[in-house]
């Protein structure tokens, strides 16, 4: 397996290689990740995102990945391969990159299962990897407003309180967010949810908060990955108002009013560590669809 830096590739390959990834997330994902590969192949071409492309001794592309520093962190933002040799060609190279100063403290990645024999790669090489589960659901026109709660949509003032409580709500479970679990990190990884179309176009009417002051109790944030398809990338309640019914509540109140938003379905993702939370979206009515590899790996 030959692995070559992708800033060389033709714009043919790169594009074929997109359109393959867009073809996954419409039919697995329920997403339209078509701005996302835009921009992807202008910072390839202009300002070179590094990534690496591995190709087979009869010159066929087999796999690639694309990866960048954030801080500390060099996250991989994708690898799709169709070989356990092309996966392994990929990941030992962005090690190797790794390896150059100035060096992260860590790499890590929040990606779909896109890459032959990945996770078992992740753990040889000393990874901690915990899979997420990508659930949906159908959304139905609000036949009431039984149970909803007199919660507010989304504020621009709102990103500081959301990072205090995502930061109470995971504590230490939250490295995959924030490795070191500072409110600063919290804070970045808020903005980036709401700024930034990596996890799909924030949508502010559809977002529930349920405020307590200038605090916040409890958050559904959702977002547009298509245009029948809305995301709730972050649902999170304090730990000190749980087991009263908020998440199921404030989740419910999202759908009811996505629906009439033209959304058919609403997608979330769930730590497989995470059972009670599971249990709760299976009884309303959530079903599996892929898996994310979340995994994280010190650099010593």
């Amino acid at each position: 397996m030959i692995v070559r830096d992708w800033r060389d590739a033709d714009a043919a390959d790169t594009q074929w290689l997109y359109a393959r990834e867009q073809e996954f997330w419409v039919r697995e994902l329920a997403g339209d990740a078509s701005t996302a590969w835009r921009e992807i192949e202008q910072a390839r071409t202009t300002w070179g995102l590094p990534g690496r492309i591995a190709i087979d001794h009869q010159r066929t592309i087999r796999g690639w990945t694309y990866f960048m520093p954030d801080g500390e962190t060099l996250h991989l933002g994708g690898i799709a391969a169709e070989t356990t040799e092309a996966t392994t060609a990929l990941l030992d190279a962005c090690l190797e990159a790794a390896s150059v100063p100035p060096r992260p403290a860590r790499v890590s990645c929040f990606v779909p299962n896109r890459a032959d024999g990945f996770e078992p790669a992740l753990l040889e090489r000393g990874f901690v990897c915990e899979d997420y589960h990508y659930l949906s659901r159908t959304l139905a026109p609000p036949t009431g407003e039984e149970g909803v709660l007199d919660a507010d949509t989304w504020r621009e003032s709102d990103l500081l309180p959301a990072a205090d409580l995502l930061h109470a709500a995971y504590g230490a479970d939250g490295r995959h967010f924030a490795p070191r679990g500072t409110l600063n990190e919290w804070e970045h990884y808020v903005r980036g949810l709401v700024e930034r179309p990596g996890c799909g176009v924030l949508e502010p009417a559809i977002t529930r908060v349920l405020r307590d002051g200038s605090a916040l109790l409890a958050l559904v944030v959702a977002t547009r990955i298509a245009p029948g398809t809305v995301h709730l990338p972050q649902v999170a309640v304090h730990p000190s108002r749980r087991r009263e019914g908020f998440a199921r509540r404030l989740v419910e109140e999202a759908c009811r009013v996505a629906a009439p938003r033209g959304a058919r379905q609403a997608t979330l993702l769930v730590g497989e560590k995470n059972t009670a939370a599971s249990e709760l979206y299976a009884q309303m009515g959530f079903q599996p669809r892929a898996t994310f590899i979340a995994a994280t790996l010190a650099i010593s």
